[in-house]
């Protein structure tokens, strides 16, 4: 692990908060790409056993990266995107509070002009299916009128 100023890798150093997800993942793409394993293929010691155990030919071995001290522009760096972050989150917490009752109220408003549309899809049903019955009454009384379809 590497050495800080703040008292863990995970903490950090402007108000001793522990960092959110985001925070986390950013500072962890920041050190991988920081630091670089050396894989070394070496041919493994391998056995009649060994290759009838179905153990590849190949053996990889990686080297753990040298443990390197941050310059100060880099620590500067990772302080300064940290409080970028954290401001970035407060303003989009603040957004989306400041929105609930707008979108809260488009809903009762969608909700509403839902039942209209409903209702009115009944009442025009009802108000077909009584045209409908009358125009069959009205069939069996006058014979000389007749229904064309399509």
């Amino acid at each position: 692990m590497l050495d800080f100023e703040c008292p863990s890798m995970w903490m950090t150093p402007l108000d001793n908060y522990p960092m959110s997800v985001l925070e986390t993942e950013e500072a962890d793409k920041f050190m991988e790409a920081t630091f670089f394993y050396d894989a070394e293929l070496k041919p493994s010691q391998q056995t009649d056993e060994g290759l009838a155990n179905g153990q590849s030919e190949l053996g990889v071995e990686f080297t753990e990266p040298e443990q390197g001290q941050l310059t100060e522009e880099e620590k500067e760096k990772i302080v300064k995107r940290r409080e970028q972050n954290k401001l970035a989150a407060r303003r989009f917490r603040q957004r989306r509070r400041a929105k609930g009752p707008v979108y809260a109220k488009e809903v009762n408003e969608l909700e509403a002009d839902n039942t209209r549309k409903l209702a009115e899809i009944r009442r025009l049903r009802k108000e077909r299916d009584e045209l409908q019955a009358m125009l069959q009454n009205h069939m069996l009384v006058c014979p000389t009128v007749t229904i064309q379809t399509g």
